[in-house]
């Protein structure tokens, strides 16, 4: 098991939103899909560019430059734009704290 660190209290990123923390050297992307966690390294995995300036539709998450498209409940590619799934990293809800492993996945 990894190192966890608080990225934020649960109300700070209300349901259906996304919130972008530095922590630990990493700029973590947290989404909340319907009270639910998941956290992505801050960059598309096509060019790189920051996925907070996207879009968060229910469960896929688009990003802003060239539209990819990716499951946010799994990572996954949802189009063409690229193959790559995004990185992850494990989430855990402690008290009210959303706690971020520090390592990809």
């Amino acid at each position: 098991m990894g190192k966890y660190a608080k990225v934020a209290e649960i109300k700070g990123v209300p349901i259906n939103t996304m919130q972008v923390f530095k922590i630990g050297g990493f700029e973590i992307l947290v989404v909340n899909v319907d009270g639910e966690f998941y956290a992505f390294k801050n960059r598309c995995p096509h060019m790189g560019y920051p996925l907070y300036l996207g879009s968060l539709e229910g469960e896929v998450l688009t990003c802003g430059f060239h539209y990819a498209k990716f499951n946010v409940r799994t990572g996954e590619s949802l189009g063409l734009v690229t193959r790559e799934s995004l990185k992850t990293f494990e989430v855990k809800i402690q008290n009210s704290s959303i706690l971020v492993e520090l390592k990809q996945r």
